[in-house]
């Protein structure tokens, strides 16, 4: 497993207690707190379809915009959040939200697309300091045994923001129930929110200054100069581990475009505001129902991760079959439908968002949790969860592009989803054969003193 939880050399770990602001759980709610204020909302205007907008095409640009910047600066994010540290990588990451959400408010009021795409620049290149500096610091902060349970809080967190947005949405937009955008005051109210993930991140201590409950340290090392943490990931990227991970890495995500334009074609605004809020409940519980197979210490290391990959490939599978068979009978259909809520076909049409979410959400977890059974201590692994999310969002930034084009043909999305999910199975087959049993780093005196000097340094 992971070497970032490390234990003492004499073999019995004591209890420890501290202020509660320096503990862990406290750590997990400032994490906790960013993520619902600013991705959180986020994803409730990615919820409502084209971020709410009448016609998906301009945002889809914008979000291809996001990913792309994103994909770009997450993997050296994580080398330079090592040097100024996690709290001031998570306040960098929370910064560019509000702007997006100002970009989508200009262009729904006044149709003026430059601010979009500026607000979606400064969100995609703040979004790489945040999901480096926040995947490190939600894996790399708990102890082992306690690292999917507080990845599924961390997901119920950043699903929460959604589902709170979904009915602000719900509730400015209930009586829409034809096609178009949703108001203006929604935006207002999601900038608002989003402002807030700023303040918040600054409350977070750093890992040498956190304390577990069981005693052991989070142990921190970084490459002496800048140079040496750039090359560091260079390296980790060409390794055979993150080669064979890339497919499964870039797939993890990529339904995300196609979901956005699902909805923005076939529902009407009030069950797009529905999905936004009901949605997110899937991935809350695909996270608890993952953590609890992935935290369960009875069962073999590599038993639980091969268990979990199949059970969620299964789903992702099945949920491309089945948008197959619908989009085939969408364009069979003499009119274009339009769904609105819980009327004429918005079940079944529906319920598979449900399920592109329960699994895709339950991957992502999984993901998270695969890496960090590979990271040598905080630092390493800042740089895996750099790259995990640097290529997602390359994934995420060629399905956004493929959005943003009218008229596509949606089986093309349909077929590259289905697809690559297909290729990702045996590569990530291989890595978790190799997992073979959890272990720990044993901490030497030396090493605390070293890495205690490591931290003084200014």
């Amino acid at each position: 497993m992971s070497a970032i939880s490390d234990s003492e050399p004499t073999g019995t770990t004591p209890k420890v207690n501290g202020s509660f602001f320096r503990s862990v759980p406290f750590q997990i709610i400032i994490a906790c707190g960013v993520s619902f204020t600013a991705p959180g909302m986020w994803d409730a205007l990615g919820g409502l379809g084209a971020g709410g907008a009448a016609e998906p095409y301009a945002v889809s640009a914008a979000n291809a915009l996001v990913y792309g910047l994103f994909a770009i600066f997450c993997a050296a994010a994580g080398a330079i959040n090592n040097r100024i540290g996690l709290k001031y990588g998570l306040a960098l990451g929370a910064i560019g939200y509000p702007l997006y959400g100002a970009g989508l408010y200009t262009n729904n009021v006044s149709s003026n697309t430059w601010f979009l795409l500026f607000g979606s620049a400064l969100c995609g290149i703040s979004a790489g300091f945040f999901w480096a500096a926040e995947a490190a610091i939600i894996i790399g902060y708990p102890s082992p045994g306690d690292r999917a349970f507080y990845l599924a809080i961390w997901q119920s967190a950043k699903a929460a923001g959604p589902i709170v947005g979904g009915a602000i949405n719900l509730g400015l937009n209930a009586n829409r129930k034809t096609l178009g955008s949703v108001s203006s005051a929604t935006y207002i109210v999601f900038i608002v929110i989003m402002c807030l993930g700023l303040p918040i991140s600054l409350c977070l201590s750093p890992a040498q200054k956190v304390w577990r409950k069981d005693g052991t340290k989070i142990v921190t090392s970084r490459a002496p100069t800048w140079a040496g943490e750039f090359k560091a990931v260079g390296k980790l990227f060409i390794s055979r581990r993150i080669l064979l991970l890339l497919p499964a890495f870039f797939i993890s995500y990529f339904y995300n475009g196609f979901v956005s334009t699902w909805l923005t074609t076939y529902f009407t605004v009030r069950s797009r505001a529905f999905s936004s809020f009901f949605t997110n409940f899937a991935g809350i519980f695909s996270s608890f129902i993952i953590a609890a197979l992935l935290d369960n210490q009875k069962i073999h290391i590599k038993t639980r991760g091969k268990i979990a990959f199949i059970s969620i490939i299964t789903i992702l599978i099945g949920t491309w079959i089945w948008a197959s068979i619908l989009q085939k009978q969408f364009y069979d259909a003499a009119e274009k439908p339009v769904f609105d809520w819980f009327q004429g076909g918005f079940g079944k049409s529906y319920a598979l968002v449900f399920f592109w979410q329960f699994g895709g959400q339950a991957f992502q977890q999984f993901l998270y949790w695969l890496v960090g059974q590979y990271a040598t201590d905080l630092s390493n692994l800042s740089h895996h969860t750099g790259i995990l999310r640097g290529v997602e969002a390359l994934g995420q930034t060629v399905a956004w592009a493929m959005q943003s084009e009218g008229g596509a043909n949606h089986f093309v999305s349909i077929g590259l989803n289905f697809g690559i999910t297909i290729l990702c199975i045996l590569p990530t087959w291989i890595i978790l054969s190799e997992l073979e049993k959890s272990h720990e780093v044993i901490v030497t005196e030396e090493d605390v003193q070293a890495d205690k000097k490591l931290n003084d340094t200014p």
